[in-house]
């Protein structure tokens, strides 16, 4: 990925076409299950205009990918909150899923998101976050119990 940098900074515009590729859907699941589906596309566009715009200022022996989910969190945390509800169309697991994940405070929904949904890695997801390794840990942890107090509750109803 530090190829695609040094190719930006040289006036390459293949280079950005590609990280666009490389990113997008770990970048758009973030945002899907952070934020919901009214608004992920429209913040994917954001955040794709802001690394365009942050990308000279970066150094060629930078990660991109976490740089760019550094971007991603920064703005997923700067959006305003909406009381959306899950999209219906989903399956109903998915929608389960998400809805759980609605509920859930934004830190502990991002680190389940990464841990669970886009598979990193704990110590990754702790430097995106910028946390260390035990708080990136009790995040996950927390959300996970959260989101399965919130499931056997629903059980519960049913």
């Amino acid at each position: 990925m530090s190829d695609l940098i040094r190719r930006f900074h040289a006036g390459d515009p293949t280079a950005f076409v590609e990280l666009i590729a490389a990113e997008q859907d770990d970048v758009y699941t973030l945002c899907l299950r952070c934020i919901g589906t009214h608004d992920a596309e429209a913040l994917c566009e954001r955040i794709f205009v802001a690394a365009h715009q942050e990308l000279n200022r970066v150094s060629p022996d930078t990660d991109l990918h976490i740089w760019l989910m550094k971007l991603t969190v920064h703005l997923i945390e700067a959006h305003p909150t909406t009381d959306e509800q899950p999209d219906t169309t989903l399956h109903d697991r998915s929608a389960t899923t998400q809805s759980l994940l609605e509920h859930l405070e934004l830190p502990f929904r991002m680190a389940v998101v990464m841990r669970d949904v886009l598979r990193m890695s704990e110590a990754l997801i702790s430097d995106i976050l910028n946390l260390s390794l035990g708080t990136t840990r009790s995040r996950i942890h927390r959300g996970r119990l959260t989101m399965a107090r919130g499931l056997s509750t629903n059980m519960d109803r049913a």
